[in-house]
């Protein structure tokens, strides 16, 4: 199992959140508490996905547990860099296209 790491910086008023490794059973917990702790204080998040090798459904559900808190305060989540091995998982799901996927950072933060 890869670590997972989960770093936060802000652009504006817009929280970037980077992810990295692995996202799956093990880890999932861990990024669905630090996504929470996030979005305590953030209504617009970009979730930056460039450094993600594997996702499961585990993962996908703290994407859209996260995605559903910060809309229930009026807010919005982005994604950005999502390699093609998650956007194909992700776009099974639909999840891409209900986010938003871009192509970088900048172009995500630059959408709200």
């Amino acid at each position: 199992m890869d670590n997972l790491s989960v770093q936060t910086e802000t652009k504006g008023s817009i929280a970037v959140v980077t992810v990295s490794g692995r996202i799956d059973s093990d880890t999932a917990p861990a990024l669905d508490t630090e996504l929470t702790k996030i979005i305590g204080g953030n209504s617009r998040l970009v979730l930056n996905l460039k450094a993600v090798d594997y996702m499961s459904s585990a993962g996908i559900r703290a994407i859209v547990k996260a995605s559903q808190a910060v809309e229930k305060n009026g807010g919005v989540v982005r994604l950005a860099s999502v390699p093609e091995s998650v956007n194909s998982v992700l776009y099974t799901v639909g999840l891409n296209q209900k986010l938003g996927s871009y192509a970088s950072v900048d172009e995500a933060v630059a959408s709200f």
